[in-house]
Protein backbone atom coordinates (compact mmCIF):
# COMPACT_ATOMS: atom_id res chain seq x y z
CA UNK A 1 0.00 0.00 0.00
CA UNK A 2 2.93 1.87 0.60
CA UNK A 3 4.10 1.23 -3.04
CA UNK A 4 1.16 2.77 -4.60
CA UNK A 5 0.97 6.04 -2.73
CA UNK A 6 3.95 6.85 -4.07
CA UNK A 7 4.02 10.03 -6.44
CA UNK A 8 4.47 8.74 -10.15
CA UNK A 9 7.82 10.26 -10.87
CA UNK A 10 9.47 8.46 -7.83
CA UNK A 11 8.19 5.28 -9.12
CA UNK A 12 9.42 5.87 -12.34
CA UNK A 13 12.53 6.80 -11.35
CA UNK A 14 12.65 3.12 -9.31
CA UNK A 15 12.08 0.90 -12.06
CA UNK A 16 14.33 3.07 -14.88
CA UNK A 17 16.91 2.33 -12.17
CA UNK A 18 16.66 -1.52 -12.61
CA UNK A 19 16.19 -0.82 -16.94
CA UNK A 20 19.50 -3.75 -16.83
CA UNK A 21 17.91 -6.20 -14.26
CA UNK A 22 15.31 -8.48 -16.26
CA UNK A 23 14.96 -10.74 -13.42
CA UNK A 24 13.75 -8.15 -10.80
CA UNK A 25 11.88 -5.80 -13.46
CA UNK A 26 9.76 -9.49 -13.79
CA UNK A 27 9.14 -9.30 -10.24
CA UNK A 28 7.92 -5.77 -10.35
CA UNK A 29 5.53 -6.47 -12.86
CA UNK A 30 3.40 -8.08 -10.09
CA UNK A 31 4.09 -5.53 -7.24
CA UNK A 32 0.74 -4.03 -8.90
CA UNK A 33 -0.95 -3.15 -12.00
CA UNK A 34 0.53 0.67 -12.30
CA UNK A 35 3.68 -0.84 -12.23
CA UNK A 36 3.50 -3.26 -15.33
CA UNK A 37 3.55 -0.44 -18.18
CA UNK A 38 6.59 0.92 -16.60
CA UNK A 39 8.56 -2.46 -16.61
CA UNK A 40 7.56 -3.34 -20.12
CA UNK A 41 9.28 -0.61 -21.75
CA UNK A 42 12.51 -2.03 -20.60
CA UNK A 43 11.58 -5.81 -20.15
CA UNK A 44 10.52 -5.84 -24.17
CA UNK A 45 13.01 -2.45 -25.12
CA UNK A 46 15.29 -5.46 -27.20
CA UNK A 47 13.40 -7.96 -28.64
CA UNK A 48 15.13 -11.42 -30.17
CA UNK A 49 12.99 -14.19 -32.58
CA UNK A 50 15.67 -16.48 -32.24
CA UNK A 51 16.71 -19.79 -34.58
CA UNK A 52 12.52 -21.33 -34.06
CA UNK A 53 9.13 -20.46 -35.53
CA UNK A 54 7.87 -21.46 -32.46
CA UNK A 55 9.07 -18.36 -30.40
CA UNK A 56 6.79 -16.14 -32.69
CA UNK A 57 4.23 -18.56 -32.10
CA UNK A 58 4.97 -17.63 -28.09
CA UNK A 59 4.76 -14.25 -28.80
CA UNK A 60 1.66 -14.37 -31.15
CA UNK A 61 -0.39 -16.24 -28.35
CA UNK A 62 0.67 -14.32 -25.40
CA UNK A 63 -0.50 -11.09 -27.38
CA UNK A 64 -2.94 -11.91 -29.72
CA UNK A 65 -4.01 -8.48 -30.38
CA UNK A 66 -0.76 -7.06 -32.29
CA UNK A 67 -1.68 -3.66 -31.85
CA UNK A 68 -2.12 -4.26 -27.83
CA UNK A 69 1.33 -5.63 -27.76
CA UNK A 70 4.08 -4.14 -26.16
CA UNK A 71 6.00 -3.96 -28.91
CA UNK A 72 5.98 -0.38 -29.39
CA UNK A 73 8.48 -0.28 -26.55
CA UNK A 74 10.92 -2.23 -28.49
CA UNK A 75 13.94 -0.40 -29.90
CA UNK A 76 15.92 -3.13 -30.81
CA UNK A 77 14.52 -5.95 -32.95
CA UNK A 78 16.24 -9.39 -34.25
CA UNK A 79 14.85 -11.40 -36.05
CA UNK A 80 17.57 -14.55 -36.83
CA UNK A 81 16.83 -17.98 -38.60
CA UNK A 82 13.04 -18.33 -39.06
CA UNK A 83 10.68 -18.26 -41.62
CA UNK A 84 8.56 -14.51 -42.61
CA UNK A 85 6.16 -14.56 -45.03
CA UNK A 86 3.69 -11.42 -46.00
CA UNK A 87 1.15 -12.64 -43.31
CA UNK A 88 3.61 -12.07 -40.74
CA UNK A 89 2.85 -8.65 -41.43
CA UNK A 90 0.31 -8.00 -38.86
CA UNK A 91 2.41 -8.97 -36.19
CA UNK A 92 5.57 -7.11 -37.13
CA UNK A 93 4.13 -3.96 -38.01
CA UNK A 94 3.63 -3.16 -34.37
CA UNK A 95 7.06 -2.78 -33.75
CA UNK A 96 6.89 0.99 -34.47
CA UNK A 97 9.09 2.54 -32.99
CA UNK A 98 12.50 0.49 -33.63
CA UNK A 99 15.78 2.41 -34.41
CA UNK A 100 18.15 -0.85 -34.64
CA UNK A 101 17.12 -3.52 -37.11
CA UNK A 102 19.16 -6.89 -37.00
CA UNK A 103 17.57 -9.60 -40.09
CA UNK A 104 19.38 -12.61 -40.76
CA UNK A 105 18.98 -15.97 -42.28
CA UNK A 106 15.59 -15.45 -42.89
CA UNK A 107 13.69 -18.06 -44.83
CA UNK A 108 11.74 -15.70 -46.72
CA UNK A 109 11.08 -14.64 -50.42
CA UNK A 110 10.21 -11.30 -49.30
CA UNK A 111 11.36 -8.36 -46.78
CA UNK A 112 7.90 -6.59 -47.79
CA UNK A 113 6.92 -7.17 -43.72
CA UNK A 114 9.75 -5.11 -42.66
CA UNK A 115 9.34 -2.12 -45.56
CA UNK A 116 9.44 1.53 -43.64
CA UNK A 117 8.37 -0.88 -40.14
CA UNK A 118 9.42 2.15 -38.02
CA UNK A 119 9.88 5.73 -39.18
CA UNK A 120 13.12 6.01 -36.31
CA UNK A 121 15.47 3.23 -37.77
CA UNK A 122 19.11 4.42 -37.65
CA UNK A 123 20.69 1.08 -38.04
CA UNK A 124 19.98 -2.01 -40.36
CA UNK A 125 21.56 -5.10 -40.25
CA UNK A 126 21.17 -7.95 -42.54
CA UNK A 127 22.67 -11.18 -43.17
CA UNK A 128 21.94 -14.12 -45.39
CA UNK A 129 19.32 -13.38 -47.30
CA UNK A 130 18.34 -14.04 -51.18
CA UNK A 131 15.55 -10.69 -51.17
CA UNK A 132 15.89 -6.98 -52.71
CA UNK A 133 17.73 -5.49 -49.77
CA UNK A 134 17.75 -1.85 -51.48
CA UNK A 135 14.34 -1.48 -51.60
CA UNK A 136 14.01 -2.02 -47.40
CA UNK A 137 17.17 0.40 -47.10
CA UNK A 138 15.60 2.98 -49.06
CA UNK A 139 12.19 2.41 -47.12
CA UNK A 140 13.88 4.15 -43.74
CA UNK A 141 14.20 7.71 -44.27
CA UNK A 142 16.47 8.14 -41.10
CA UNK A 143 18.63 5.28 -41.75
CA UNK A 144 22.26 6.26 -41.07
CA UNK A 145 24.02 2.87 -39.81
CA UNK A 146 23.98 0.17 -42.40
CA UNK A 147 25.91 -3.52 -42.17
CA UNK A 148 25.22 -6.27 -44.87
CA UNK A 149 26.74 -9.42 -44.48
CA UNK A 150 26.97 -12.33 -47.02
CA UNK A 151 23.95 -12.78 -48.95
CA UNK A 152 22.79 -12.60 -52.68
CA UNK A 153 20.41 -10.14 -53.27
CA UNK A 154 18.07 -10.52 -56.09
CA UNK A 155 17.95 -7.58 -58.75
CA UNK A 156 14.05 -7.96 -59.00
CA UNK A 157 11.72 -5.82 -57.03
CA UNK A 158 9.37 -7.23 -54.12
CA UNK A 159 6.28 -5.00 -55.82
CA UNK A 160 5.78 -2.46 -52.42
CA UNK A 161 4.37 0.52 -53.69
CA UNK A 162 5.20 3.10 -50.86
CA UNK A 163 7.41 5.89 -51.62
CA UNK A 164 10.99 4.88 -51.41
CA UNK A 165 13.15 7.90 -49.66
CA UNK A 166 16.84 8.53 -49.95
CA UNK A 167 18.18 7.32 -46.64
CA UNK A 168 20.27 9.47 -44.39
CA UNK A 169 23.52 7.23 -44.37
CA UNK A 170 25.38 8.99 -42.50
CA UNK A 171 27.10 6.63 -39.82
CA UNK A 172 28.84 3.16 -41.00
CA UNK A 173 28.97 1.11 -44.05
CA UNK A 174 29.60 -2.51 -42.89
CA UNK A 175 30.17 -4.52 -46.15
CA UNK A 176 30.55 -8.30 -46.43
CA UNK A 177 32.59 -10.53 -48.89
CA UNK A 178 30.29 -11.86 -51.54
CA UNK A 179 29.39 -11.18 -55.03
CA UNK A 180 25.82 -10.10 -53.75
CA UNK A 181 27.32 -7.34 -51.90
CA UNK A 182 29.46 -6.11 -54.95
CA UNK A 183 25.97 -5.77 -56.90
CA UNK A 184 24.21 -3.84 -53.92
CA UNK A 185 26.98 -1.44 -53.25
CA UNK A 186 26.69 -0.43 -57.10
CA UNK A 187 22.94 0.27 -56.36
CA UNK A 188 24.17 2.03 -53.40
CA UNK A 189 26.11 3.83 -55.90
CA UNK A 190 23.07 4.24 -58.42
CA UNK A 191 20.93 6.00 -55.15
CA UNK A 192 20.55 9.73 -55.87
CA UNK A 193 22.51 12.54 -53.66
CA UNK A 194 25.67 11.70 -52.02
CA UNK A 195 26.49 9.22 -49.99
CA UNK A 196 27.74 10.49 -46.50
CA UNK A 197 29.31 7.77 -44.64
CA UNK A 198 31.55 8.49 -41.52
CA UNK A 199 33.09 4.85 -41.76
CA UNK A 200 33.52 2.63 -44.27
CA UNK A 201 34.60 -0.99 -43.46
CA UNK A 202 34.41 -3.46 -46.43
CA UNK A 203 36.02 -6.74 -48.01
CA UNK A 204 36.21 -6.96 -51.77
CA UNK A 205 37.10 -9.45 -54.24
CA UNK A 206 40.16 -8.36 -56.79
CA UNK A 207 37.54 -8.29 -59.33
CA UNK A 208 35.08 -5.18 -57.46
CA UNK A 209 38.33 -3.28 -56.08
CA UNK A 210 37.23 -0.52 -58.14
CA UNK A 211 33.72 -0.31 -55.95
CA UNK A 212 35.96 0.67 -53.00
CA UNK A 213 37.39 3.56 -54.80
CA UNK A 214 33.90 4.45 -55.59
CA UNK A 215 32.60 4.75 -52.68
CA UNK A 216 35.51 6.60 -51.04
CA UNK A 217 35.30 8.97 -53.56
CA UNK A 218 31.43 9.42 -53.04
CA UNK A 219 32.36 9.55 -49.26
CA UNK A 220 35.17 12.17 -49.65
CA UNK A 221 33.68 15.20 -47.87
CA UNK A 222 32.28 12.98 -44.74
CA UNK A 223 34.60 10.20 -44.92
CA UNK A 224 36.42 9.53 -41.01
CA UNK A 225 37.31 5.92 -41.06
CA UNK A 226 37.83 3.35 -43.94
CA UNK A 227 39.24 -0.30 -43.46
CA UNK A 228 40.29 -2.31 -46.17
CA UNK A 229 40.13 -5.95 -45.84
CA UNK A 230 41.14 -7.92 -48.86
CA UNK A 231 40.68 -11.83 -49.84
CA UNK A 232 44.32 -13.56 -49.97
CA UNK A 233 44.53 -13.89 -53.39
CA UNK A 234 43.29 -10.30 -54.65
CA UNK A 235 45.09 -7.00 -55.60
CA UNK A 236 44.51 -3.92 -53.51
CA UNK A 237 42.37 -1.00 -55.58
CA UNK A 238 43.85 2.67 -56.36
CA UNK A 239 42.37 5.44 -54.26
CA UNK A 240 42.65 9.00 -54.73
CA UNK A 241 40.54 10.83 -51.85
CA UNK A 242 40.21 9.17 -48.49
CA UNK A 243 39.76 10.99 -44.95
CA UNK A 244 40.54 10.66 -41.57
CA UNK A 245 41.11 7.22 -41.03
CA UNK A 246 42.45 4.04 -43.39
CA UNK A 247 43.21 0.49 -42.67
CA UNK A 248 44.80 -1.77 -45.25
CA UNK A 249 44.60 -5.21 -45.71
CA UNK A 250 45.99 -8.36 -47.44
CA UNK A 251 47.80 -7.41 -50.70
CA UNK A 252 48.99 -10.77 -52.59
CA UNK A 253 49.91 -9.50 -55.86
CA UNK A 254 53.76 -9.14 -56.17
CA UNK A 255 53.20 -5.31 -57.63
CA UNK A 256 50.08 -4.27 -55.55
CA UNK A 257 48.62 -1.17 -56.80
CA UNK A 258 49.66 2.28 -55.42
CA UNK A 259 47.32 3.55 -52.87
CA UNK A 260 47.76 7.49 -53.95
CA UNK A 261 46.84 9.45 -50.62
CA UNK A 262 48.59 12.71 -51.87
CA UNK A 263 45.26 14.61 -51.74
CA UNK A 264 43.75 13.26 -48.46
CA UNK A 265 43.68 16.37 -47.03
CA UNK A 266 41.90 15.24 -43.46
CA UNK A 267 44.02 11.88 -43.35
CA UNK A 268 44.16 11.79 -39.23
CA UNK A 269 45.15 7.63 -38.84
CA UNK A 270 46.41 5.25 -41.54
CA UNK A 271 46.52 1.54 -40.65
CA UNK A 272 48.12 -1.17 -42.71
CA UNK A 273 46.79 -4.73 -41.70
CA UNK A 274 50.05 -7.08 -43.46
CA UNK A 275 49.26 -10.30 -45.10
CA UNK A 276 50.42 -10.45 -48.28
CA UNK A 277 51.80 -7.16 -49.19
CA UNK A 278 55.64 -6.40 -49.49
CA UNK A 279 57.09 -4.25 -47.07
CA UNK A 280 57.96 -1.69 -50.15
CA UNK A 281 54.11 -1.04 -51.16
CA UNK A 282 53.92 0.26 -47.60
CA UNK A 283 56.60 2.60 -47.39
CA UNK A 284 56.31 4.20 -51.10
CA UNK A 285 51.85 4.50 -49.50
CA UNK A 286 53.25 6.49 -47.04
CA UNK A 287 55.43 8.81 -48.82
CA UNK A 288 52.13 9.96 -50.68
CA UNK A 289 50.46 11.17 -47.57
CA UNK A 290 50.17 15.37 -47.51
CA UNK A 291 47.74 15.40 -45.01
CA UNK A 292 48.50 18.23 -41.85
CA UNK A 293 46.39 16.93 -40.13
CA UNK A 294 47.95 12.91 -39.86
CA UNK A 295 48.39 11.94 -36.64
CA UNK A 296 49.63 8.12 -36.47
CA UNK A 297 50.42 5.38 -37.88
CA UNK A 298 50.05 1.59 -37.23
CA UNK A 299 51.20 -1.69 -39.08
CA UNK A 300 49.56 -4.58 -38.10
CA UNK A 301 52.34 -7.64 -39.13
CA UNK A 302 50.29 -11.23 -39.46
CA UNK A 303 52.96 -13.37 -41.71
CA UNK A 304 55.99 -14.91 -40.69
CA UNK A 305 58.87 -12.43 -41.32
CA UNK A 306 61.09 -12.97 -44.24
CA UNK A 307 64.77 -12.87 -43.39
CA UNK A 308 65.98 -12.79 -47.02
CA UNK A 309 68.33 -9.63 -47.31
CA UNK A 310 65.96 -7.95 -49.87
CA UNK A 311 63.20 -7.96 -47.26
CA UNK A 312 65.04 -6.96 -44.67
CA UNK A 313 66.24 -3.99 -46.53
CA UNK A 314 63.17 -3.10 -46.92
CA UNK A 315 61.68 -3.22 -43.46
CA UNK A 316 65.06 -1.15 -42.33
CA UNK A 317 63.96 1.60 -44.87
CA UNK A 318 60.79 1.96 -43.40
CA UNK A 319 62.34 1.61 -40.33
CA UNK A 320 64.07 4.99 -41.27
CA UNK A 321 60.66 6.32 -42.58
CA UNK A 322 58.57 5.77 -39.58
CA UNK A 323 61.03 7.81 -37.35
CA UNK A 324 61.31 10.32 -39.87
CA UNK A 325 57.82 11.16 -39.53
CA UNK A 326 57.74 10.92 -35.84
CA UNK A 327 60.84 12.96 -35.65
CA UNK A 328 59.71 15.48 -38.18
CA UNK A 329 56.00 15.76 -37.85
CA UNK A 330 55.16 14.25 -34.48
CA UNK A 331 53.44 11.25 -35.99
CA UNK A 332 53.45 8.22 -33.56
CA UNK A 333 54.32 5.22 -35.40
CA UNK A 334 53.52 1.83 -34.08
CA UNK A 335 54.37 -1.50 -35.27
CA UNK A 336 52.59 -4.61 -33.80
CA UNK A 337 53.36 -8.20 -34.98
CA UNK A 338 50.15 -10.60 -34.56
CA UNK A 339 52.10 -14.07 -33.59
CA UNK A 340 50.52 -17.55 -32.94
CA UNK A 341 51.28 -19.50 -30.41
CA UNK A 342 55.36 -20.01 -30.21
CA UNK A 343 55.43 -17.98 -33.49
CA UNK A 344 58.19 -15.03 -32.21
CA UNK A 345 60.37 -14.36 -35.52
CA UNK A 346 59.54 -10.52 -35.08
CA UNK A 347 60.52 -10.46 -31.64
CA UNK A 348 63.72 -12.40 -32.45
CA UNK A 349 64.57 -9.93 -35.82
CA UNK A 350 62.93 -6.67 -34.53
CA UNK A 351 66.21 -5.29 -33.26
CA UNK A 352 67.97 -5.57 -36.83
CA UNK A 353 64.29 -5.07 -38.72
CA UNK A 354 63.16 -2.37 -36.75
CA UNK A 355 66.28 -0.54 -35.12
CA UNK A 356 64.73 2.70 -33.86
CA UNK A 357 61.48 1.64 -33.37
CA UNK A 358 62.58 -1.05 -31.12
CA UNK A 359 64.80 0.94 -29.32
CA UNK A 360 62.33 3.54 -28.96
CA UNK A 361 59.59 1.13 -27.48
CA UNK A 362 57.30 1.40 -30.52
CA UNK A 363 57.08 -2.30 -31.82
CA UNK A 364 55.06 -4.78 -29.90
CA UNK A 365 54.63 -8.44 -30.20
CA UNK A 366 50.98 -9.33 -29.44
CA UNK A 367 49.98 -13.19 -29.17
CA UNK A 368 47.34 -14.83 -30.99
CA UNK A 369 44.76 -17.06 -28.92
CA UNK A 370 43.81 -20.51 -30.69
Amino acid sequence: MMLSSLPPEILDLIVNHLHDEPATLKTCCVVSKSWVPRTRQHLFACVEFYNLKSHIEQWKKAFPDPFNSPAHHTHTLSVYGTSITTADAGWIRPFHNVVHLKLSRLDTTSLIPFYGLSPTVRSLNLTYTTCNALDLIRSFPLLEDLSLGTFFPTTGVDGWNTHLTSPKLTGTLDLGTFEGICLITRRLLDLPGALRFSEINTLFFNENAKLVSDLVSRCSDTLEFLTVRYHPQCAFPSASVISQHLTVARIATPDPLLLDLSIAAKLKYLGFLRKGSSVRWISTTLQTVKSKSFQRISIFQFDPITVEESVCQEWRDLDRLLVRFWTSHSIRPQVVYIAWPGQKDLKDHAPSLLPELTRRGLVDLVEAIG
